[in-house]
């Protein structure tokens, strides 16, 4: 049936030569010349570049036999490690190739620095050249334990670029706008390969014994015996110390947080560690208890927290699940850990003081694994109190409460295999949440446009609402998908899926931009409903770009030129050959794909904004400039991605631009209206070419511009006035 389907469909109009070398039978050819990843490096560039690393002269010992790691020596004594990352962690770039780095740490698991080997980022090559390297100079005196979260301000150089570390131990990098997510993998690349040397190599970095709390250990107390045995704790601060603390009356503050309806009522702040049974169960009860213990993975914890009092903080409405509260905190071993709120029922009321009436509400928080709590030793409570002054300033003070367990709560235990107490969540998921809003809003779009194709019949009728409507989407598709949110699709994504296919598929790599994730699997399913033209009609920036200059072009009167059907079809197969020697280069040299692929003038025109060197920005305005001239002469002579989706849409299933039977036998004004000379002299439309701005349904639906239904319409009108004559004529000679 599909086969059927496909062989119905409009073919590739190229000339013989090039359809008799098809794409799968030239990349068959090519398979066996794949460039895959070498982490081979000469003894020449190794040392030059460990003494970048190092910053002084260093000796370089025999490679490891059980690991790809050179130990490194001063003066015959051993400093440090030296390791490429490609040999520890596989995360690929945008690119669809690995960030190779070489990285050293010392015997104490510092960064003594990290040198770029080999990286095919495409903007860090003659867009930002120096950038990448100057980026990973951030992490020389970091620890291999430390986060890093990386900035987005924009700069064009990272020479003064510094980590600020800050009293969570969380460390903020410098970062390059457009290039977010070439720099997460690379920071992911960094610190996970780093890791996994200093867990083989180093003492204090190898993974000890687990601290659990024992699951058997438990016997029904209420509220006062949970208190009384410490295992709940109760923190009392009172107004007269805050205000001792601040050197203000608390009445002079304007905070929501205060209470001060009693001025005799203290704040008392009660926390428990929850992971142990005696204490979750009984404030939990056996249903709430298991729920936490389902969510909680090995060496994560829990610790609830509930409040009464002249300062209302945590209340109710304050936590979300999932959120990091960023005034309450753990301390142990003099290091500040973040917590997550999360959600749990529980199956009965907390009870606090006898003078206490009502339920209190228990808050709950998550201590991830890589925070490395150990409940059997001392921790400590920190609360940041921030209190609001009239003139729109604010105090903070900080208060910290002690709190231990005693010992024969808890037992150690040897870690599974492949436990990790540095785990983080997979990469993508974080760039997923940092940009839901951009999700959202794209998502939306999409359903809109995907309404309007489905009842496009309908709404082209509506001449005028249809045009603007396809007006607003294209400022739309520039501004927001294209500018904002940097969703230009480009060949890049076709071959280096096709690289991702040979060398072991990774979905995780393409989850990395969820924009373009997104407008991807959208062009796929649309390909197969539509062929090619809705994304190249309504969903690419530059293509969009293009019609506004076309617009301009016509407001301002210059001379169109009409390209012959036979000029144009000598034409056409150009893009489909760039297309080709695209893929084919990708699979010989990525270095020498990425310096072709800048016939896309997308980065320059949309990414950089024409701020780039000035031949690539004189490239990009030439093509603008003939699209003035030419309709979209760039999108139907040259671009590689709109010939790869050319190719794709022969998979289409439908073919849903209708047409009369008078079309090109003989009206041809569809034809002659047709901006990419999609439609030939038998009214037929090339779905290769076409772009699928639906103005040919439009006219076909509109009686005033479809030739057929004008002459229908005046015949109609030629039969009804005979007829109304003939009945005024016997009206009239009966009234005479």
């Amino acid at each position: 049936m599909i086969a059927n389907k496909l062989t119905a469909l409009p073919q590739i109009n190229l000339p013989k030569t090039v359809i008799r070398i098809p794409l799968i039978a030239i990349l068959m050819l090519l398979l066996p010349l794949l460039c895959f990843a070498n982490s081979e490096i000469s003894q020449d560039t190794l040392q030059h570049a460990a003494e970048k690393v190092f910053k002084v002269p260093v000796e370089i010992g025999e490679q490891l036999p059980d690991l790809p790691i050179w130990p490194i020596f001063k003066d015959s004594e051993l400093t440090g490690y030296t390791f490429q990352s490609v040999d520890f962690v596989d995360l690929r770039g945008f690119a669809g190739k690995p960030i190779n780095m070489l990285i050293g740490i010392d015997l104490n698991g510092i960064f003594k620095g990290v040198q770029v080997l080999e990286q095919h980022e495409p903007m860090f090559n003659h867009d930002l050249p120096g950038a990448m390297q100057n980026f990973v100079n951030q992490y020389q005196t970091l620890k291999v334990t430390d986060r890093v979260i990386i900035g987005n301000g924009y700069k064009a150089t990272l020479e003064t670029a510094s980590a600020k570390q800050d009293a969570s131990s969380i460390i903020t990098f410098d970062g390059i706008s457009k290039a977010t997510i070439s720099l997460a993998v690379t920071n992911r690349t960094v610190l996970s390969s780093a890791l996994h040397v200093a867990r083989s190599q180093l003492q204090a970095y190898k993974q000890q014994q687990i601290v659990i709390a024992k699951p058997g250990l438990y016997k029904p107390m209420d509220w006062p015996q949970l208190l009384h045995r410490g295992f709940v704790r109760k923190w009392t601060i009172t107004q007269d110390r805050v205000e001792r603390r601040t050197g203000l009356s608390l009445e002079e503050y304007q905070d929501t947080k205060l209470d001060l309806s009693d001025s005799n009522a203290d704040y008392n702040l009660y926390y428990g560690y929850l992971n142990a049974p005696i204490i979750g169960k009984n404030l939990l009860g056996d249903k709430g208890f298991d729920e936490l213990m389902n969510q909680l993975e090995l060496g994560e914890h829990a610790i609830g927290m509930i409040s009464e009092g002249f300062y209302t903080y945590p209340s109710n409405h304050e936590f979300t699940p999932g959120t990091e509260p960023g005034d309450i905190y753990l301390e142990q071993k003099n290091l500040l850990i973040s917590m997550q709120s999360i959600s749990i029922k529980p199956s009965k009321a907390i009870p606090l003081e006898r003078s206490a009436t009502g339920n209190h509400y228990l808050h709950i928080f998550k201590i991830p694994k890589s925070a490395n709590l150990t409940p059997n030793t001392p921790m400590s409570l920190i609360l940041d109190m921030s209190l609001a002054l009239p003139n729109g300033r604010s105090i903070e003070v900080r208060f910290n409460n002690e709190y231990s367990l005693p010992a024969h709560l808890f037992e150690t235990i040897d870690p599974p295999e492949g436990f990790d107490a540095n785990e983080t969540e997979a990469l993508w998921v974080g760039i997923w949440q940092s940009r839901l809003p951009d999700i959202i809003i794209l998502c939306m779009s999409l359903i809109v446009l995907t309404v309007v194709f489905l009842r496009q019949q309908a709404i082209s009728k509506r001449v005028k609402g249809f045009h603007k409507f396809r007006w607003a989407f294209l400022f739309f598709t520039l501004f927001f998908i294209g500018f904002h949110a940097q969703g230009q699709l480009s060949v890049i994504n076709i071959y280096t899926l096709l690289l991702e296919l040979v060398n072991g598929f990774s979905l995780e790599f393409f989850l990395l931009d969820p924009i373009i994730f997104i407008l991807w699997t959208y062009t796929a399913i649309s390909l197969i409903l539509w062929g090619r033209g809705l994304f190249c009609g309504w969903l690419c920036p530059f293509g969009a770009l293009q019609e506004m200059a076309a617009w301009i072009a016509k407001r301002l009167k210059l001379q169109q030129f009409k390209v012959q059907p036979a000029t144009n079809k000598k034409l056409l197969p150009i893009k489909y050959l760039i297309l080709y020697t695209l893929i084919a280069s990708a699979f010989y040299s990525s270095s020498l794909a990425e310096k072709l692929a800048e016939v896309e003038p997308f980065k320059t025109s949309i990414t950089f904004l024409f701020i780039q060197s000035w031949p690539f920005v004189l490239y990009a305005l030439l093509l603008l400039g003939a699209g003035l001239f030419i309709h979209k002469f760039y999108c139907r002579y040259i671009c590689p991605l709109g010939a790869g989706l050319a190719i794709l849409g022969q998979i289409r299933r439908f073919e849903w631009l209708n047409r009369r039977t008078e079309c090109g036998t003989p009206c041809q004004v569809c034809r002659h209206k047709c901006g990419v000379n999609a439609i030939d002299r038998q009214g037929e439309i090339d779905y290769n070419e076409c772009i699928q701005c639906l103005e040919c349904i439009v006219i076909i639906n509109d009686d005033n511009q479809c030739a057929p239904a004008m002459v229908s319409a005046k015949r109609s009108t030629a039969k009804k006035i005979p007829a109304i004559s003939a009945i005024e004529i016997t009206m009239n000679s009966r009234t005479g």
